[in-house]
């Protein structure tokens, strides 16, 4: 993730996160079946990092561009508490549904809510983004 962040730095904050969006799906695909098939994870890996490394990125840009000069640190400060916390909720409901069922179920549950979630934004992207 640390290496797309870098390697991608040309790119516009837009570009950045419509490509994450669009690799968002694919990655969740590669993960679920990585684990199904107990294969793949090299793949599945680098392209879960693209995807995640591009998204954060481009939503950082906006952050920074967005921020009061003078509330800048308050600011990102807020971005990676809520980036962190939305990225551990997950985890956890994932937990608990693969202890309700199984692992296989839980993590094909987790693919499609986060293929849902990337549609929709990507809908909104296009809908009503510049």
């Amino acid at each position: 993730m640390a290496a797309t962040i870098v390697l991608t730095q040309r790119l516009t904050s837009r570009l950045a996160m419509l490509a994450g969006l669009v690799l968002m799906a694919p990655s969740v695909v590669l993960v679920v079946s990585a684990q199904v098939l107990a294969s793949m994870p090299i793949a599945a890996t680098a392209t879960c990092a693209l995807a995640t490394g591009l998204g954060y990125r481009g939503s950082l840009q906006v952050v920074n561009q967005i921020a009061p000069g003078d509330q800048r640190a308050e600011v990102a400060s807020g971005y990676f508490v809520c980036g962190f916390c939305g990225n551990a909720l997950p985890v956890i409901g994932v937990g608990i549904l693969s202890t309700l069922t199984s692992a296989a179920a839980a993590s094909m549950a987790f693919a499609a809510v986060i293929i849902c979630f990337a549609v929709v934004a990507l809908r909104f992207s296009f809908k009503y983004g510049r």
